[in-house]
Parts: C-alpha cells; structure tokens; sequence
C-alpha cells in the first residue's frame, strides 16, 4: 500500500479547516449561514444539497463530526488517492439530494454526517465488491473504527437526521456500485 503524498493529507486539513471556518462565520453571523442548510421539499431548500456539510448547529456538533471525517477521507485517501475528491463529491451531492427528497419536511437539516456515513458505506462497498487486499483492508478499518455508526441509521434521538445518514449511505453504496470499480460520478 502506498502512502498518499503529503499534499493529499495537507487538502484534507484545509478541508476540515473550512468547516472551523464556516462555523465561526456562522457564529460571528448569529447562525445566519444556517438558513443555507437543507430544507427538504423546497426550492430554497435546493441550495442546502451544496452548502449543508459545511454548516453545524454548534461546536459539539462540528467536533462529533471533524473526527470520523477526517479519519474516513484520511482511508480514502490510502485506498485510492486519485478518486478521493471526485467520490467524495459524488456522495456529498446525491446525499444531499435525497435529504432534499426525503428528508423530513419544515426542518433545516445541516451537519456533514451524511457525507460521514456515505464515505463509510462507500469504502465497505467497495471492500465487498473488489477483490483486492487494500479495499478489503479499508472495509476492515471502517467496520472496526465506525461500525458503531450503524445505529445512528435508526431514528432514536430527536434533533437527529437519521434520514441524513441513511441516505448519505445509500449515496456511498450507490457511487461504489458505478462502473470502473467505484470510480466517480464527476470525471
């Protein structure tokens, strides 16, 4: 297994900086920027499929959220560097889409968990469909890391978008199924 070169790692910080980032703007702005997540059903709404993953109802909620972001796309990065920000493009916007579509309506639903869930569902799809050691290995490193999360496809606590994680693994289990064995939507 080759280790991704330094740039790639150094992206993934700048990503997850982006997201310290947009939450400190949207606290100096009194959660004004939370009116871009997703409002499901809505023409509005529509603007929620880019710009909800970059927004979070507080710091507990950015922080529950930074830690398995950045571990998955630090996995995708080992797995397979070149199709990292296509896949995850990919996922971040079919995701999206289908909280639009089916996410429960009046409510404005933010938070990058979905991308979390699809970037899990993605990386154990694709250790399941290949028959290659470094997916195989991966699929292993995400069940063992975050197979916990499985339980956050329920609904059991209110104030959470389980529809968000469902469909974020959907989206992961969706891009790891296209042709190319689990190559991008977005070439």
């Amino acid at each position: 297994m080759r280790i991704p070169p330094n740039e790639t790692f150094i992206e993934i910080a700048q990503f997850l900086a982006i997201l310290f980032g947009v939450h400190l703007l949207n606290l100096i702005t009194g959660m004004w920027l939370t009116r871009f997540g997703t409002l499901p059903r809505t023409f509005v709404g529509l603007r929620g499929i880019i710009f909800s993953p970059l927004l979070h109802r507080d710091f507990s909620h950015l922080f529950s959220n930074v830690a398995p972001l950045g571990g998955l796309l630090c996995i995708m990065a080992f797995s397979n560097r070149h199709e990292l920000w296509p896949n995850t493009a990919a996922i971040w916007l079919i995701s999206g889409a289908a909280v639009w579509l089916f996410g429960r309506p009046n409510s404005i639903q933010v938070g990058a968990s979905g991308l979390i869930y699809g970037l899990a569902a993605f990386l154990i799809a694709v250790g399941w469909l290949h028959e290659d050691a470094k997916s195989a290995l991966a699929a292993l490193l995400v069940i063992f890391l975050y197979g916990g999360i499985v339980w956050g496809l329920l609904p059991s606590r209110p104030g959470v978008s389980w529809e968000g994680h469902l469909c974020g693994a959907f989206a992961g289990i969706l891009v790891a199924n296209l042709p190319h064995q689990g190559s991008s939507l977005l070439r």
